[in-house]
């Protein structure tokens, strides 16, 4: 009965590790700069919580910006819609070739700190003009 319980419990315990520590609404807040208190060789994750329709897959981009205490560390951008893991994913095309597409996914990269100290990272959220998008949620997630 203790093994069964154990094992049961296991999963839920390794489950709450991930935390997630703030969320950017790149809708309404683009170019947010999001700060965070690291120790050396902590993790921050980032990932992307989107859902939008398009008659042409739009080109994105979120471009990043990695600071510690306030130097540059590393600029460069990232396709929100290429992840390596999607959950809660959904896309239907519609009789009229509209494409509703949603998920939340793990973006290829993380945040190493190398030493103790406050890191930042300001996500800008570049677009196409296509006539037919509809962006509905595009947030970026960063997750320890």
């Amino acid at each position: 009965m203790k093994k069964a319980f154990l094992l049961f419990l296991i999963p839920f315990v390794l489950m709450s590790c991930d935390r997630e520590l703030s969320r950017v609404d790149l809708l309404n807040e683009n170019a947010k700069e999001v700060f965070f208190n690291l120790d050396a060789e902590e993790i921050v994750e980032l990932y992307v919580d989107i859902d939008i329709e398009f008659k042409q897959e739009p080109l994105f981009v979120y471009h990043c910006e990695l600071n510690q205490n306030g130097i540059l560390l590393f600029e460069g951008g990232t396709d929100p819609l290429k992840t390596t893991l999607k959950e809660n994913e959904l896309k239907v095309t519609t009789a009229d070739g509209i494409t509703h597409w949603q998920f939340y996914g793990k973006l290829d990269g993380d945040l190493k700190a190398s030493t103790k100290g406050v890191y930042s990272i300001k996500t800008t959220f570049l677009k196409n003009q296509e006539p037919n998008l509809k962006i509905k949620k595009a947030e970026i997630v960063f997750v320890k």
